[in-house]
Formats: structure tokens, sequence, C-alpha cells
């Protein structure tokens, strides 16, 4: 006995590749919103070499001074004055904020001292170096 194919035997070439394009389709989604989470550098920062083998923590807020003096605050350029006001409001909602500060190893210290001084006068308690691990 011999049965004549039906119309749904026939395997039509683009059906195969239709499953291909959507995988390929939602990578392109995935990397794009990946490489947007990353939080952006204001400034290229290389910190001071640390002798604690301890990683950082990466909650709370980062503040970023470069070696020029600039700051930045989660990667927006800010300046010293309106720096405080900032991290009071910051700490007024969130009052366990934790505050990572990530210096210029090549910048000058009394900016970084300035920076604390501000941070401290806006109620910050807690304060964490950003330092590179040691070799």
């Amino acid at each position: 006995m011999h049965f004549p194919r039906s119309q749904r035997s026939r395997v039509n070439g683009d059906d195969s590749i239709l499953p291909l394009t959507n995988v390929v389709f939602l990578l392109l989604i995935f990397f794009m919103l990946a490489g947007r989470l990353a939080s952006p550098e204001a400034f290229d920062i290389q910190p001071p070499v640390s002798t604690s083998e301890a990683q950082a923590r990466r909650d709370g807020l980062e503040i970023q001074i470069a070696a020029s003096g600039d700051i930045a605050v989660d990667g927006q350029p800010i300046d010293l004055d309106a720096l405080q006001e900032r991290v009071a409001n910051d700490l007024k909602a969130d009052p366990a904020l934790a505050i990572r500060l990530k210096a210029d190893g090549e910048g000058d210290a009394t900016r970084v001292v300035a920076v604390m001084q501000v941070l401290r006068d806006a109620g910050a308690e807690k304060l964490r170096l950003i330092t590179l691990a040691p070799e």
C-alpha cells in the first residue's frame, strides 16, 4: 500500500532557522542590558595597592577622586560643595548607607582627607577605602 505524502511532511528551510534567530536575538538583548548594568567610571583611577587580601564589597555609594582632584559620585562628576549635600540627602534616605571612597594612588592625599572631612560632616559613619589587591 502506498500512502500519499501529506503537506506536513515537507520541511521548509526557513522553519529550521527560526529558533536560531530567536536565540541570537535574545542573546543580543541580554548583552545590551548586561553592558548597561555596570556602573560607569567617571575617571581612570588606579587605587593604591592594599596589604590586606580581603575583597571589597560593592554595595553603597561610591565616591571617586581622580589624580587631578576631580570628584564623582556613582560616575557623575560633582564639586566638593555639592558633595556634602548629596551625601547628607542619601544618608537621610538610608542611615545605614555604606560609602566607598576610591581615590587615585597618584593623587594628592590632602584632597582625599578633605573629601573624608566633608563626608564626616555630612554624617557618614561607614567609609570604605577602595584599594587594589596585592599581586
